[in-house]
């Protein structure tokens, strides 16, 4: 898990030391608020601590961690932010639900389900490579026209109830969700693989330093494409998981995780500024901001608490960002 594997370049004479501190000091800083919400919500309610709290918590982990993973690999290679993720959520979970329901083979309607999330990725790609427009407002407007394209198109959409789709999303595997463990496993596979790999390298590169990276042959348009197609495939996933798992759903059924998603990919340690991240802490940063929810159900709040508390923890997470780029850059 260490984070120097994908960081700049360490200070002399203490090679990788500031950055194992960074991510194992973000992580301990994560750990304990995650303690010590669970003691204060136990302290106030007994009860909570139980299978069906943890059944919630990992329930709702289960989306936020798959697209958080599709946030951090575009921080990580300098994108910034994907704003687009709750339209690319929904637009994906509309295509598997209608797909099943015209009675498609399974595996050609997760296929096909995971091409539309990559497509939806590469479309981002085409208008910030070939526009040379900011990330983070191309995505905040394909968001917002994708938004309002699926307003167009549908009201209401559900997976089919009878479908082993369902069955799986509503079952659960060593007493924990199914749709969980697909989220542990990306999770793992990913933050294993990205500085590993020659695209998980050059992405970080280009993330660190897009000019140094250029001089050294790195093609940022290339990286651009894939990253964003990959972001694009992490939504999808979560887009499948999301309509195995879930009732009826609206077009804005997917706003609500855009907040604790970007919380999340901060909270592990992914710089705004690109080239730093830890993919595998996204395991812990989820796992707090999944269970605010929940704990303020049990401190009797409404879910209109759970918008400013999810808000003031992003503004926490960003100070921390802010934080951790003064250290480097000291």
């Amino acid at each position: 898990m260490a984070e120097h594997a994908i960081g700049h370049a360490a200070p002399a004479g203490r090679p990788g030391m500031r950055f194992r501190l960074d991510g194992w000091g973000t992580a301990a800083v994560v750990a304990l608020a995650w303690v010590a919400l669970v003691a204060i919500s136990a302290i106030n309610r007994p009860d909570f601590v139980s299978h069906q709290t943890v059944l919630a918590i990992t329930f709702t982990m289960s989306i936020v961690g798959v697209l958080a993973v599709g946030q951090a690999l575009v921080g990580v290679s300098g994108g910034f932010l994907d704003l687009s993720q709750p339209t690319s959520l929904i637009l994906t979970a509309l295509v598997a639900s209608r797909l099943l329901a015209l009675g498609l083979d399974l595996v050609l309607a997760i296929l096909v389900t995971l091409s539309v999330g990559a497509a939806w990725g590469l479309l981002n790609a085409l208008i910030i490579v070939y526009g040379k427009l900011n990330p983070v407002i191309v995505t905040l407007a394909t968001n917002f026209i994708g938004l309002a394209a699926l307003f167009l198109l549908f009201a209401i959409a559900e997976a089919p109830i009878d479908s082993a789709f369902r069955a799986f999303g509503r079952s659960s595997f060593l007493g924990l969700p199914n749709i969980w463990w697909p989220m542990v496993a990306l999770v793992l596979v990913v933050g294993f693989l990205l500085p590993r790999t020659r695209y998980g390298r050059h992405a970080i590169a280009v993330g660190g330093n897009r000019f140094a990276a250029q001089a050294r042959g790195i093609s940022l348009r290339a990286t651009r494409f894939a990253i964003f197609i990959a972001s694009g495939v992490c939504a999808a996933i979560a887009g499948l998981l999301f309509a195995a798992s879930s009732g009826p759903f609206t077009p804005a059924s997917g706003t609500v995780y855009l907040l604790p998603v970007i919380a999340a990919s901060i909270l592990a340690g992914v710089s705004l500024g690109g080239g730093r991240g830890n993919i595998w802490l996204i395991l812990l940063s989820v796992g707090f901001l999944s269970t605010v929810p929940t704990a303020l159900v049990f401190f009797g709040l409404t879910s209109d608490w759970q918008a400013i508390f999810q808000g003031a923890i992003l503004i926490v997470a960003v100070a921390i960002d802010g934080y951790r780029e003064k250290s480097v850059a000291r």
